[in-house]
């Protein structure tokens, strides 16, 4: 994907984000770290996609049937494992009545709306990784169903299959700017909160060296 493309791509993803926070009654600071977190969710499912692809190429077959893949196979090749409940496609494709499921959360209790779905699934991506304990935002039921759900479709973007984890860094920058930008409109201040930055690392995989964000130093 050429510069240009890239560009025009932020500037989509984020002008559809802002309108949808425009016609809601969140502020910029409501809203930041829940949408960085499904573009996080998003990238997350395109990099399990691929990585599954490949275990399924080499995968046994038994019965006639090919043997489903499993944690531990995405753990061998330090990969991150998502449950289906965690994987975007099943987000994206939900009932519009999210009770009629009979879903449990991770807690066992039954789940009656999307923004407790979508906080399941950070709770479920938070559990195959000990470096995201903590990290993933749960506040989607601040989020009305409607809004969460056209969030979840702009993020369903084939675009952000194509690109790796430099270009989503680069979105996460270029969104990250624009709500700091808002932000210090409506409160002065902003600070790069310490589970954002550890966020923006799981992004951007990098096998070595050292991540200095002075705005956490």
């Amino acid at each position: 994907m050429d510069n240009r493309s890239i560009k025009k791509l932020e500037s989509d993803l984020w002008e559809s984000a802002d309108l949808l926070r425009a016609g809601s009654k969140l502020t910029s600071n409501q809203y930041c770290m829940p949408v960085l977190g499904l573009l996080f969710l998003r990238y997350a499912y395109s990099r399990f996609k691929m990585v599954e692809d490949e275990i399924l190429k080499n995968r046994p077959v038994r019965n006639g049937r090919q043997m489903p893949v499993e944690a531990k196979d995405f753990a061998a090749k330090s990969a991150l494992y998502l449950p289906q409940m965690a994987q975007y496609s099943w987000l994206v494709n939900l009932p519009e009545n999210v009770a009629s499921l009979g879903a449990a959360n991770v807690s066992g209790q039954m789940m009656g709306s999307l923004g407790e779905v979508v906080n399941n699934a950070m709770e479920l991506v938070e559990q195959q990784s000990e470096q995201l304990t903590g990290v993933l935002p749960k506040s989607y039921t601040d989020f009305s169903d409607d809004l969460l759900g056209e969030l979840l479709r702009i993020f369903n973007n084939n675009a952000l299959d194509d690109v790796g984890g430099d270009v989503i860094g680069r979105i996460y920058e270029y969104f990250l700017n624009k709500f700091a930008k808002n932000i210090a409109s409506d409160d002065g201040v902003f600070f790069t909160p310490k589970s954002l930055v550890k966020m923006i690392v799981n992004i951007l995989e990098p096998t070595g060296g050292i991540l200095l964000d002075e705005a956490v130093a």
